[in-house]
């Protein structure tokens, strides 16, 4: 993940050598919106663009549909404030739509996780992220099994937040996900149980994944 606008020549020299399958950029970390060309000019890999600030919604798709104009691959929009329109406007600029959803409080069941998905789905976006909060170890079982279901008719990412779900942040690739996500260090992690990149690689040749 980009979120310092520090040295962006410097930051894309870190990151090529692990050859990521793709890299989310925090534009609302960024100072300048125009950093976002330099990035599309010196990237070798897929980008998406995100924006967790608390400003409105109008200013947050504004700056979205900038990245998308710009050339990012997918921009990842919040599904509580995603409309038709928005993903509409998103796509006219050539990037796909990741609608979001995040649970900070608790995995709910399947049942609720399928509805999550209806919903998403239903505003015609390109991929389904659905991102929950593991406070027991079960919580993975429920993430992986919702994830094996519905992966099959559905670009879907979901794994669970927490020192619990590192498990479900593992495997769910394996289990169908489209991708999972990881720092490129430990103090750039963003969310509790994040693995970095080398440690979840690591993850996955210690239990024969890759």
């Amino acid at each position: 993940m980009i979120d310092d606008d520090s040295n962006i020549g410097a930051l894309m020299e870190q990151i090529s050598p692990k050859k990521p399958d793709l890299v989310e950029v925090r534009i609302d970390k960024l100072e300048d919106r125009r950093i976002l060309e330099q990035i599309e000019l010196q990237k070798s890999f897929p980008i998406i663009a995100t924006d967790r600030s608390d400003c409105s919604p109008t200013s947050k798709l504004e700056k979205l549909a900038y990245a998308a104009g710009v050339g990012f691959d997918l921009v990842d929009l919040d599904l509580a404030t995603a409309s038709p329109a928005a993903i509409e406007e998103i796509k006219s600029k050539g990037a796909d739509v990741i609608l979001s959803f995040h649970d900070y409080s608790a995995t709910p069941g399947q049942e609720e996780l399928t509805t999550i998905l209806g919903r998403e789905k239903g505003l015609g976006c390109d991929i389904c992220k659905i991102v929950t909060t593991a406070h027991l170890p079960r919580d993975n079982l429920t993430v992986l099994g919702f994830v094996q279901s519905e992966s099959a008719g559905t670009r879907l990412v979901s794994f669970a937040m927490g020192i619990h779900g590192i498990p479900s942040r593992i495997l769910s690739p394996w289990f169908g996900a489209e991708f999972t996500f990881a720092s490129m260090s430990g103090q750039s992690k963003t969310a509790e149980g994040q693995l970095t990149i080398d440690d979840l690689r690591s993850a996955w040749r210690i239990l024969g994944l890759g």
